[in-house]
């Protein structure tokens, strides 16, 4: 007989399905390093006359890297950044050129990055980007990626994010 576990939601708690793909970034240059693989992130897209093609801004937490995460997490990447070359733009803007790799293969690629002034754990990442070139991120991308909840929606899931929801009581 199968061992059943019973877990207690509260009622104002969106049910999480799946974590999002994780995206992976290794931007190095010009007074900037963003290495890592991170899974907490919330993106906008927006499309134009050309359907297939999005703008897409993220905003990234930096303490989400997945060496945090159990070592067997087997997702794909929802895509991969690495870069060749970055330019400072100006204090908080950067450039970066590079290749992106999804499930369609490596492509040629820019990406702008922002970083908030004053200590903070996001970072903004924007791209144009086809249908052809995101290949399976196309579909998450639209979604925002999760299916509720906001940016911070996996910290219920991760047992490593600390206090969740403590039970107050009044004395």
């Amino acid at each position: 007989m199968a061992k059943k576990t019973t877990i207690q939601v509260p009622a104002n708690t969106p049910l999480i399905q799946r974590r999002r793909s994780p995206i992976d970034l290794r931007i190095q240059g010009d007074d900037i390093l963003l290495s890592g693989r991170f899974h907490r992130w919330q993106a906008t897209a927006f499309t134009g006359r050309d359907l297939d093609e999005l703008a897409v801004r993220m905003a990234v937490d930096s303490t989400s890297p997945d060496q945090l995460t159990v070592p067997s997490d087997d997702r794909r990447d929802l895509f991969a950044f690495h870069s060749s070359e970055v330019h400072r733009e100006n204090a908080s803007h950067y450039r970066a050129k590079g290749g992106l790799l999804t499930s369609t293969g490596t492509h040629p690629f820019e990406m702008r990055i922002e970083l908030p002034e004053g200590h903070n754990a996001f970072f903004g990442v924007s791209f144009v980007a086809g249908k052809a070139i995101l290949g399976d991120a196309w579909t998450e991308l639209v979604t925002g990626g999760s299916d509720g909840g906001g940016i911070d929606a996996e910290r219920r899931l991760d047992p490593r994010a600390g206090v969740r929801d403590p039970d107050l009581a009044a004395a």
